[in-house]
């Protein structure tokens, strides 16, 4: 009986080192987030980004402007215009207006489309010198910090990275 207790005894005892030992696997953790706004790559497509929202904002306030002008004209036309003329040109305005706001929602989902796009490809651009970095300094896991509870900084690799990143990276090309 007492031999089976120590078997059991033994055979615990070395489990317990066998976790230990694999225990010793070295993580890190790295902000993503901050790759994509602080690296320079990062940054010109934000800026790119904004350029055209900003160019294509003007447009549409301008035209936005000039819509609320003919609805204004066409309204203070109602007691004058015959209800024909009238309802004629107010359909015409409906299709202007249709026209309009397709022509917004259409350039808002390709700059979101660009921004996707342009964020997947500086992505697929990190990746490699995550990789790289990883297996020259022996790193067998890299985690996200935004899945990270509490961690000592010291784990943190995201401004070394950074460092790689806008050395080997300096623009993507967005369309």
């Amino acid at each position: 009986m007492t031999f089976k207790l120590l078997k059991i005894l033994f055979f615990f005892i070395i489990f317990q080192f066998q976790n230990l030992v694999y225990a010793k696997d070295k993580i890190a953790y790295i902000d993503i987030d901050k790759l994509l706004n602080q690296s320079i790559a990062g940054k010109l497509i934000t800026k790119k980004i904004e350029n055209k929202y900003k160019s294509d904002l003007e447009t549409f306030k301008k035209t936005e402007t000039e819509l609320a002008k003919e609805e204004k004209d066409i309204l203070s036309q109602k007691n004058i215009l015959s209800s024909e003329e009238y309802n004629k040109r107010v359909l015409e305005f409906k299709k202007k207006l249709k026209e309009f706001r397709d022509k917004k929602n259409n350039s808002i989902n390709k700059i979101n489309e660009i921004k996707s796009k342009s964020t997947t490809i500086l992505i697929k651009n990190i990746n490699p010198l995550i990789e790289d970095y990883a297996k020259q300094n022996l790193i067998d896991i890299i985690l996200p910090k935004d899945s990270i509870l509490i961690a000592r900084s010291d784990l943190e690799i995201t401004d070394i990275i950074l460092k790689l990143l806008n050395e080997k990276i300096k623009e993507i090309k967005i369309d």
